[in-house]
């Protein structure tokens, strides 16, 4: 058996296996097919009409063999209600007990043989002919006689086809069109009904001609010259004889419809369920074929994919390996650098100690100096009083001498040599004693401290001049911050009415935002009041300077201020408010507490609408710069705001004034080339000797480790002057 047949096997049998779940369903009355003794409707249309048994029938069929649009479980649905149909209702129903199967052929032969009893019935002879074989116009159309008709205004008029048609589909005929025939002397009482193209339309068509039939108002109680007609409609089926008449219905009918036997009709509804089936076969074919393409793709970017995932592996090992390698080296230099930090530490510490042990010898040293310096002139003090004991000494001696001298003249000479000796004795006492205490280890000590006294005169007068020079510098430095500062302050004050779109703007920083709040409001539906009071509420505790929800925690080892999320106000805001209100909160509160902490209002600042941060001095004359260029082109187009031109002519107006007006702007710190082109031309050397002598002194200007300048004081005030 070849795939083809095969897949259609299998097809008929999946459709014969729901048709038989289905079927067991409706058995067991899962779905509701009757209404009344008369009506049922589909149980798998949702939009169901109300059906006969035999309408019904015909329903099903169609379904399952001329609609396209209907899926294979509504086929199988629709196959297993016609075999309930068949089999279950049939005995419910009288008049169909004869009716095995429904199909559309049947039903047309049924319609067909009802019509010729029905002509039998009115004792009128037709020609036996083959229904295939009879003629009919195609689409289904009927035709309608004697509409009353007025003659109104020189022409014939009357009823509307649409008329005609809504009072049709009332009766339950379904037409699609009702086409009334004009003349030159206006309506000619003739109408066409149009039933369609479908079985259900020759339906609606022969029970609609059958109405009139049995009531004698057909097509030949129409024409019967010997029976009188009354102001009744007359109908019957539009056949060969109407196609190929004369007048209006020949014309009508030859120009929107054929003749057709219901054998050709039924052999092309036959060819196009053929085609539709071939081709279902074909596209199930060429399916099956993109199925076995697509599985031969799949399982070759399975290989591949296998491939990919071996390369995968085999990179996360290598990955892996070489992480391990990195972390080992990594470890173990920073094992080596935590070691040599010890080293470093214990080094430090030793030299710590050192020092202080040094220190601590040093004030012994100079406590013990202190001491010998108090001893030597304890011992100087104590040899002066001894020179005024002894020469007071001499004097009383030399008193007793001369009231004596008569008495110890053999004696004074060697109470002299005794007085010369004692003399000599107490100074070199005195002597001894200073001399006791001035030791050499003293003089090169003392020789020492000299030098110490005068390195360290010399650092102090060196410190003083540092001193001085700082001073200075901070002077200058205050000086330029102020300039900066001022620079800063014009700027915000020329932006303040600039668009906030723009790159470089002014922010209140710590206003709170009230978008977010209207927002909220539109979606919870707030009221304007309620809105502008939840705001002003937050603006209050924006501004209460006792309200601090913040906490400080370590990151990285360093300390940062986050909100403190367990604050109550924040808690409240955070489960009473949506995510953009308590956001919009937050960032007022988190700019307030960095660039207002203290006062807790909103300042202006120049912010960076594009990095979304705090702009440079430098970005905003940029921009202010761009902007009045901008503005120079334009000269005649409109200005953003007249405080942003002033201030850009303010700051940026001097900008490209000529060097020889009164006021202009001058870089400071660029060298002047005409001194050297001028000495050049006086020393005759060449304009590159000249531009290699310039390049040197920018470079030597650009230095930052040149400083040729010092520090003198100059009536009271310290000032920097250059070395030469």
């Amino acid at each position: 058996m070849s795939r083809k047949r095969k897949e259609i096997s299998e097809f008929d049998t999946e459709l014969q296996e729901y048709k038989d779940k289905y079927y067991q369903e409706l058995r067991n009355d899962k779905h509701k097919i009757w209404y009344s003794d008369k009506i049922l409707k589909c149980p798998y249309c949702p939009d169901s009409r109300e059906y006969s048994h035999s309408d019904l029938l015909r329903h099903a069929d169609r379904i399952v063999r001329e609609s396209k649009s209907a899926t294979f479980k509504e086929k199988a649905k629709h196959l297993g209600l016609i075999k309930y149909l068949e089999r279950h209702l049939s005995e419910k129903i009288k008049c169909v007990e004869s009716t095995k199967t429904t199909t559309p052929k049947q039903n047309i032969k049924r319609h067909l043989s009802d019509k010729i009893k029905c002509v039998e019935s009115t004792k009128i002879t037709i020609p036996e002919q083959n229904i295939n074989e009879e003629l009919f116009v195609w689409p289904w159309m009927a035709l309608v006689a004697n509409i009353p008709v007025e003659y109104k205004n020189g022409k014939y008029i009357g009823e509307s086809g649409n008329k005609l048609k809504e009072e049709w589909i009332k009766q339950g005929y379904n037409p699609v069109k009702v086409h009334p025939l004009w003349s030159w002397r206006g309506h000619s009482g003739l109408a066409v009904v149009e039933f369609g193209k479908t079985w259900d339309g020759f339906d609606y068509a022969m029970t609609f001609v059958k109405a009139f039939e049995l009531n004698k108002h057909g097509r030949k109680d129409f024409y019967d010259m010997y029976r009188g007609k009354d102001d009744k409609l007359y109908a019957w089926l539009a056949r060969d004889e109407d196609y190929n008449s004369t007048g209006l219905v020949g014309d009508y009918l030859r120009k929107n419809g054929d003749l057709k036997t219901v054998a050709a009709i039924e052999k092309e509804d036959q060819v196009k369920t053929t085609k539709l089936i071939m081709g279902l076969k074909t596209q199930i074919d060429e399916k099956a074929k993109i199925g076995e393409k697509i599985k031969s793709r799949i399982s070759r970017a399975d290989s591949k994919m296998e491939i990919v995932m071996k390369q995968k592996e085999v990179m996360i090992d290598n990955f892996n390996k070489g992480m391990e390698l990195m972390q080992e080296k990594t470890t173990k230099q920073l094992e080596k650098i935590f070691i040599e930090h010890e080293q470093s530490k214990r080094r430090l510490e030793d030299r710590e100690k050192k020092l202080r042990a040094r220190e601590a010898v040093n004030d012994i040293e100079r406590r013990k100096l202190d001491s010998e310096k108090k001893m030597n002139q304890l011992a100087i003090m104590e040899q002066k009083k001894a020179d005024e004991r002894m020469l007071k000494l001499a004097e009383d001696q030399k008193r007793e001498k001369e009231k004596l001298h008569d008495q110890i003249i053999e004696l004074q000479k060697e109470l002299d040599d005794k007085q010369r000796l004692e003399l000599q004795i107490n100074q070199m006492k005195g002597a001894l004693e200073v001399m006791k205490h001035m030791t050499d280890e003293d003089v090169e000590a003392k020789k020492k401290k000299d030098l110490i006294q005068e390195d360290l005169k010399d650092k102090e007068e060196e410190l003083e001049d540092l001193e001085a020079l700082r001073q200075a510098l901070i002077v200058k430095e205050r000086k330029t911050n102020d300039e900066l500062v001022d620079a800063r302050k014009e700027l915000i004050s020329g932006l303040m009415e600039n668009s906030a779109r723009s790159h470089i703007s002014v922010k209140r920083m710590g206003e709170l935002d009230g978008k977010p709040f209207i927002a909220a409001a539109k979606r919870n539906g707030s009221s304007k009041k309620e809105t502008i009071k939840l705001a002003s509420l937050w603006e209050n505790h924006l501004r209460d300077p006792n309200w601090y929800p913040f906490k400080v925690i370590t990151v990285d080892g360093k300390l940062e201020e986050i909100i403190d999320e367990e604050d109550e106000k924040i808690t409240s805001l955070k489960a009473e408010c949506d995510n953009d209100v308590y956001n919009a909160v937050v960032t007022a509160l988190t700019e307030l507490n960095k660039y207002n902490p203290s006062g807790r209002y909103p300042i202006p600042e120049l912010w960076n609408t594009k990095e979304k941060k705090r702009a440079t001095l430098k970005e905003g004359v940029e921009f202010i710069l761009k902007q009045w260029r901008t503005h120079k082109l334009r000269k005649r187009g409109p200005v953003a705001s007249p405080s942003f031109g002033v201030s850009v002519v303010s700051f940026l107006g001097l900008m490209e004034n000529s060097a020889r007006s009164h006021i202009s702007v001058k870089r400071m710190g660029v060298l002047d080339e005409k001194p050297f082109i001028a000495a050049a031309k006086r020393n005759g050397s060449s304009k590159k000797e000249m531009i290699k002598l310039v390049s040197l002194w920018e470079n030597h200007l650009r230095d930052p480790n040149w400083h040729p300048f010092k520090v003198i004081t100059v009536d009271g005030k310290v000032e920097v002057m250059s070395l030469w």
